[in-house]
């Protein structure tokens, strides 16, 4: 028997819940709900709007790959498949504020809180690329501080030229002998160097 396919138009949220038309009912009441929500909660809605959008049109493209939030579709048909031969409009329950609810509203609700979840999530986390720029930020603010820093010490010492350009080298990583070559002095004649700016500091 072949597979009757069918057409998203929203006439078919006004027939009956059926193994046939869940799919397209779940899309549908999905993207008319984001569309809804956008007016209040702004650009995660408008979002999420958008990429539902794509996702229904464009989620039979082979190699197309769903965006996260086409779940709320997926959470919406389990739903519906408990109601197969109903109508979206049948009733459902009376809420705790005394409302009626039908299948569609519980629909909107379940989209709602999807979306809501989403919603706090993004406000309590940041992305990592957010971080890295930050503590990027934070290691250079720093480093400058902290050459500041040593900047002001050295030249509360007064050293001489040649201490000066020792101590340069030292902080570079080079060793005595090293120094002494780059320097054309003794190893002993550095190393005297360093003992007069520890005797300063001292």
């Amino acid at each position: 028997m072949a597979k009757t396919e069918v057409k998203r138009d929203f006439k078919v949220l006004a027939e009956k819940i059926s193994p046939e038309n869940v799919l397209v009912m779940s899309e549908l009441l999905a993207i008319k709900e984001t569309k809804t929500l956008a007016c209040y909660m702004g650009s995660l809605a408008e979002k999420a709007h958008a990429k539902l959008c794509k996702d229904v049109f464009c989620k039979d493209i082979r190699g197309y790959v769903l965006s996260d939030f086409y779940d709320m579709v997926q959470s919406v048909a389990p739903f519906l498949c408990e109601h197969f031969g109903e109508y979206l409009n049948d009733f459902l329950y009376i809420s705790n504020r005394g409302k009626r609810t039908s299948i569609k509203v519980e629909c909107y609700h379940i989209i709602e809180r999807a979306l809501c979840g989403r919603y706090r999530t993004a406000k309590r986390c940041i992305s990592l690329e957010r971080v890295q720029a930050k503590l990027q930020y934070i290691v250079e603010e720093t480093e400058e501080e902290d050459y500041a820093l040593v900047d002001a010490v050295i030249a509360s010492l007064n050293l001489t030229e040649n201490m000066n350009l020792a101590l340069d080298y030292r902080m570079s990583g080079m060793s005595y002998p090293d120094i002494a070559k780059m320097m054309s002095r003794a190893t002993s004649t550095v190393y005297e160097y360093f003992m007069r700016i520890r005797a300063i500091h001292y």
